[in-house]
């Protein structure tokens, strides 16, 4: 089998004496949507923090294209290629649409140096044109001058991911994208993550199941800090455990 694209091996956190999470081990492939799923507490976002490097982590590693990420800084991660849109919207809300997307570029590029972030935009283009294509892929280049405090939740929410996806990244790891949403964005914010998923590795922590269960190639179930278990949809959904733990239970 091919190496995974990302990789965590006996992944583990503690605060304190709080097991948060316990030895996770779990490989991402290329090109496909992985899915993290488990009740309130299962320990699903710490896990997240601990990929992006927001945590460090107490054992175990993580390992991106077969090189070590734990241990760098969340922008040194970014750089190397894996990115993250949040659960709540993460952004400039003074700035236009554009000059959110531009500013996550030109870091990605270069750094967001005091000097970078003074220089004007016509100094350095390429950022700017990145921008209005991610904008243009997410429907959003038609609000693109308008301050991003101004735009609904759901832009908003497409804006976020929009950041992240200027980071050109490799693998995007999605928080909960369709948290907040009415009906209809998220269908819209489901659709999105089906079309980003034909080019860009995924790992998605959702509580619409229906999304999930739309979206994913391969659901990881978490409880209790611990990965009981993963596999395709249509496996892991008939699994016992999994249904006394989640699907059959509680929503998380």
């Amino acid at each position: 089998m091919a190496t995974p694209l990302l990789a965590l091996d006996s992944v583990s956190k503690k605060f304190g004496e709080i097991q948060a999470v316990d030895g996770v081990t779990l490989d991402i492939r290329e090109d496909e949507v992985t899915a993290v799923i488990g009740p309130n507490g299962a320990g699903k976002t710490t896990l997240f923090n601990l990929i992006t490097g927001r945590y460090g982590l107490t054992d175990g590693h993580i390992e991106l294209r077969g090189e070590r990420i734990d241990g760098l800084e969340p922008q040194q991660i970014v750089r190397q290629g894996l990115a993250r849109s949040f659960q709540i919207t993460n952004f400039f809300p003074d700035l236009t649409a554009l000059e959110n997307v531009r500013l996550a570029s030109q870091a990605q590029r270069t750094g967001l140096t005091p000097g970078a972030l003074l220089r004007h935009h016509n100094d350095d283009p390429e950022p700017r044109d990145a921008a209005r294509e991610v904008l243009k892929r997410l429907d959003l280049l038609d609000i693109a001058r308008e301050p991003a405090s101004s735009l609904a939740h759901g832009q908003q929410r497409h804006l976020e991911i929009g950041i992240a996806l200027a980071c050109d990244p490799d693998v995007l790891v999605m928080d909960e994208p369709t948290a907040g949403m009415s009906p209809d964005e998220t269908v819209e914010t489901r659709e999105l993550v089906e079309s980003l998923a034909e080019d860009i590795t995924i790992v998605i922590v959702e509580h619409d199941m229906d999304v999930v269960m739309r979206v994913a190639d391969r659901l990881a179930v978490m409880e209790n800090g611990s990965l009981l278990t993963a596999g395709p949809p249509e496996t892991v959904r008939e699994d016992e455990r999994v249904q006394q733990a989640y699907l059959g239970g509680e929503t998380a």
